[in-house]
């Protein structure tokens, strides 16, 4: 439930780059497509980033037990 957001983040950034490659590049919504696609991009990378420390903090090296027995 809780991934729900950035799945649709993630979709609607596929959507803007496929927009984007079938948009002419003379066309006046270009720039616009392609700083939407920037932003959404940026914005993914950033949640990424913020995923990333605390899934380390959560795996254990192989071998050891978790909390949750995993």
């Amino acid at each position: 439930l809780l991934y729900k957001p950035i799945d649709r983040v993630t979709r609607s950034t596929l959507v803007l780059h496929d927009l984007l490659k079938h948009t002419p590049a003379d066309h006046p919504d270009y720039p616009l497509l392609q700083d939407a696609l920037r932003i959404s991009q940026n914005f993914l990378s950033s949640i990424n980033e913020d995923i990333d420390p605390r899934r380390t903090a959560v795996t254990t090296p192989k071998g050891e037990v978790s909390l949750w027995g995993e």
